[in-house]
């Protein structure tokens, strides 16, 4: 081991224009202001080593460290805005590195070279793979109070927008097949995804008092029936009368003809009896008012690789009766 020490002492001072060296030379003074007292030099004499002091070189080991792993499972490449001086976008593509030449932004994946922001290419096509554009908002008018959110309206070029809402009770969903234009903006409605009956509500109808039972043909004949509301693909339902009350409210099975007082099922999941009180349930998806909640997250997703604007999105939310 050696040691290098001492000053060295600046004798002549040069001087700069522009960061650039001239040939114009002074003394170095002491007393002026620019004056340079000395350095630490490497060229100074190397020391031989003190009196008693002995060189001893330690190889040290190097700590045995995991394999490290990396899955991209959760990584996202984070958009920084210098007009609001923040964070503002999070995207699902993950480069090994990105550079700004000219105006333009490009990212190397994979050892290759890949510029964004061309028109001419496909949207939201990264390194070859396609992704979805997602956004995601709050409805939340009159946030004291239980409402219904019956439907969405959109503003904007496409109608490719599959759309999950989300309440603080309920959730349901809407798939960009249901979407109608009307007047350049696209309204569909809102489906529950609860398929469970809901009693209260005007979808399900009492039919009458189970009169006669065909098992072998999977029909059966009501008493008065009244069918006006009951069509083919309904739920037919049976239940026990006892002192006004409905109990023991057993599936039937789904109605595939009506024919004066005789409903017939595809088949019986459970045969009623003579008695029996029958009634019928709409689809629940099919005939939801929407989801029921405080407050609404909508969701929207859209696969598409031409380019899509969006201006606005309406929600229809009125007062929950129930």
């Amino acid at each position: 081991m050696k040691f290098r020490s001492g000053y060295r002492v600046v004798k002549t001072l040069r001087k700069y224009i522009n960061g650039k060296p001239t040939n114009i030379t002074k003394a170095n003074v002491s007393g002026q202001p620019d004056y340079i007292e000395k350095y630490l030099s490497d060229e100074c004499p190397v020391n031989t080593l003190p009196s008693g002091v002995t060189q001893s070189i330690v190889n040290a080991t190097p700590p045995t460290l995991p394999n490290p792993t990396q899955t991209f499972a959760t990584d996202k490449t984070l958009s920084y805005s210098e007009y609001i001086q923040g964070w503002t976008t999070f995207h699902s593509w993950i480069p090994e590195s990105m550079a700004n030449m000219n105006g333009d932004f490009y990212t190397f994946k994979n050892g290759q070279l890949y510029k964004h922001h061309k028109n001419s290419s496909e949207r939201n096509v990264f390194y070859g793979t396609p992704y979805s554009t997602e956004v995601e908002f709050i409805v939340n008018q009159d946030p004291s109070s239980v409402k219904m959110f019956r439907s969405l309206k959109t503003e904007g070029s496409s109608d490719n927008w599959n759309i999950t809402v989300t309440t603080d009770t309920e959730s349901g969903f809407i798939n960009k097949e249901t979407f109608q234009k009307k007047e350049e903006m696209y309204y569909a409605y809102i489906r529950n995804n609860n398929t469970s009956i809901n009693y209260k509500k005007l979808s399900v109808q009492g039919i009458g008092v189970c009169d006669s039972v065909n098992s072998g043909s999977s029909s059966l004949s009501v008493i008065n029936m009244n069918n006006e509301s009951l069509s083919v693909g309904d739920k037919l339902l049976k239940a026990d009368i006892s002192n006004n009350k409905i109990s023991n409210i057993v599936e039937i099975g789904v109605v595939s003809a009506v024919l004066a007082n005789t409903i017939t099922c595809s088949s019986f999941t459970s045969a009623p009896v003579t008695g029996d009180f029958i009634f019928s349930s709409k689809n629940q998806t099919a005939e939801s008012e929407g989801v029921r909640g405080y407050h609404a997250s909508v969701r929207m997703t859209n696969d598409s690789t031409s380019p899509v604007e969006l201006f606005a999105v309406d929600s229809e939310v009125t007062k929950s009766n129930l």
